[in-house]
């Protein structure tokens, strides 16, 4: 009799532990539910923070983008307009310079023009020569027009043909004298000296 009470009471404290020990576990299991849920809670959060810092970041990006790409446009459009400035001086000083060759070239066509508005012909020059020297028509001395020197006056030469051998007729000319002659005027200088 006794045994069966010991036995009795052996198995009520067994019972006791036994729930002893299921609400411990009970606890345990909830305080581990718990901290997951608030692990969960805390990586949530901190994934929505960053999520929204990372937005932050391509919104920053793009605002930085959106900067430079207009700096740049600013920059290509005021690069564009001293392009089309320097253009544009360029073609004027292109005009300046044609206007100006342009001139140049009115003016030596005037200067060109002005022996055009000779008085005396080559003609008239060589028989001013032949006046002044008193070389007749029927004289052994030639007068005839050789060139027009730079300042357009007539270059006249005055040479004798001498015969050096008789029969066949070869020989050389032996100058008198180099006379330059105004178109303008029909002034008369010598100008043998400069050797023609």
């Amino acid at each position: 009799m006794l045994q069966n009470q010991i036995q009795e009471q052996q198995k009520q404290l067994s019972d006791l532990e036994q729930q002893q020990m299921e609400k411990e576990l009970d606890d345990y299991y909830a305080q581990l539910e718990e901290d997951r849920q608030k692990e969960e809670e805390a990586q949530a959060k901190a994934d929505a923070e960053a999520e929204a810092q990372a937005e932050a970041d391509r919104k920053a990006e793009e605002e930085r983008l959106a900067e430079e790409e207009k700096k740049q446009q600013e920059e290509e459009e005021a690069q564009a307009k001293a392009d089309e400035e320097e253009a544009d001086a360029s073609l004027e000083d292109e005009a300046q310079t044609e206007s100006e060759a342009e001139q140049e070239e009115d003016t030596e066509a005037l200067e060109e023009e002005e022996p055009a508005e000779q008085t005396v012909s080559q003609e008239q020059a060589i028989q001013l020569v032949r006046d002044q020297q008193g070389i007749s028509e029927d004289s052994p001395l030639l007068v005839e027009y050789d060139h027009l020197d730079d300042s357009g006056n007539y270059i006249i030469h005055v040479y004798e043909s001498v015969v050096d051998n008789e029969e066949t007729g070869e020989g050389h000319t032996a100058t008198q004298g180099w006379y330059q002659v105004s178109p303008s005027d029909g002034s008369i200088t010598d100008v043998t000296v400069d050797g023609y």
